[in-house]
């Protein structure tokens, strides 16, 4: 059993007319907000709380979840004083955290098999595991590059040169211990860009989950409408 902390701060500019009045993660697809699809997918597996770190318009997401007792699991709500970035919310929850916890985007559809991607977290001693999917378009993205093992060794921004690094993009989701948070020493800062390479000069075990298992982050018009027309992330 362990903790599932979603990022639900989004303002979705890029989707401004659906998020003028809602957070992104509260976007309907297929019915229902896409953040309710994650509680769904969260419950399939051994979460036992999810913790909602809310910013734009928190109290839509306060109104709907409350504390989860509607929806089958335990829910709070960590709702920052101000923009912290994409990471910063998490340092301003982490009293919320007791041991191993998940964490990811809120503006995501998922069906990776968290309870495989655990197993394999614990199997290697990692102090960290991020989900990895091949990117079709590397050139541009931020890159993790693992060895043999599936370790991984060096972080590769979007900026930097990208020969001979791989194809191995950031998908959203992740697994850590409770030291990686020590090392978000800053209030505000980007996760992957500020907290990769920190874990990694740090010399701590990061392993990468790779997998194609569908995972989608929704942050455009052309991404929601592919979602809504298959059918990636209806929970069976």
């Amino acid at each position: 059993m362990f903790k599932l902390f979603i990022n639900t701060g989004g303002l979705g500019k890029r989707l401004y007319s659906l998020t003028k009045d809602i957070p992104k993660p509260m976007i309907i697809v297929k019915g229902k907000p896409m953040l309710h699809h994650l509680v769904d997918w969260a419950k399939k597996y051994d979460v036992s709380e999810i913790v909602m770190m809310n910013g734009y318009k928190a109290e839509k997401i306060i109104e709907y979840f409350r504390n989860g007792e509607n929806f089958g699991i335990a829910i709070k709500h960590s709702n920052e004083p101000y923009p912290l970035g994409s990471g910063g919310p998490l340092r301003y929850a982490r009293n919320n955290i007791t041991g191993t916890f998940a964490y990811m985007s809120g503006d995501l559809i998922c069906e990776v098999d968290l309870k495989e991607m655990y197993n394999i977290h614990t199997k290697n001693n990692a102090d960290m595991t991020v989900t990895l999917h091949k990117s079709s378009h590397p050139e541009d993205s931020d890159i993790l590059q693992v060895d043999e093992n599936n370790q991984i060794i060096r972080f590769v921004s979007k900026h930097e040169n990208h020969d001979n690094v791989g194809d191995l993009g950031n998908a959203g989701l992740c697994i850590m211990e409770p030291k990686i948070i020590k090392l978000m020493e800053e209030e505000v800062f980007n996760f992957e860009n500020y907290l990769y390479p920190r874990v990694l000069n740090a010399k701590l075990k990061m392993m990468g989950y790779i997998t194609e298992e569908r995972i989608k982050d929704i942050g455009t018009s052309e991404r929601l409408r592919e979602i809504e027309e298959s059918d990636f992330g209806v929970v069976k």
